[in-house]
């Protein structure tokens, strides 16, 4: 593990270490969240959200998408386009720019993520993420409870 140097970190300095085997940031902070994993995709829509993750696995998934929770999905399937418009942000393991919802999603103006490997292993139901569709970057800030 190699150290790497302080930076700026949600209004104040922390140390953060980064793991060579895989994509893992850890911060220590105190009383302030500090992001626990970062992943990186492509830019499907611009803006940053954060927000309760809502693992959408399946067509019944769908139904526990709530206002301002963030859609966490293997692909930005067609079914999605019933609930983006309650989504804050949308991250996906596969897919490109030009799927239904993520023309949705430009079009309400909600940041998305593709194409992030490992995403659905990675999140969980209730984790607090932060999607920032300019960088093409997902964040665990806390994990769900």
């Amino acid at each position: 593990m190699k150290t790497v140097p302080k930076v700026e970190l949600h209004n104040g300095p922390v140390e953060r270490h980064m793991d060579s085997t895989e994509e893992k940031y850890r911060a220590t902070a105190s009383g302030r969240y500090a992001i626990k994993m970062m992943m990186h995709g492509c830019t499907a829509s611009l803006g940053t959200a954060t927000g309760k993750a809502t693992v959408v696995v399946n067509r019944g998934d769908i139904a526990r998408v709530r206002e301002g929770t963030v859609i966490i999905s293997k692909v930005a399937s067609p079914d999605l386009t019933l609930v983006i418009s309650k989504a804050c942000a949308i991250a996906t393991e596969y897919g490109g720019q030009s799927a239904s919802a993520l023309v949705l999603a430009r079009k309400y103006g909600i940041p998305a993520v593709v194409g992030v490997p490992k995403l659905m292993k990675a999140i969980q139901d209730g984790d607090l993420v932060r999607i920032d569709g300019i960088n093409g970057t997902v964040e665990i800030m806390k994990r769900g409870t």
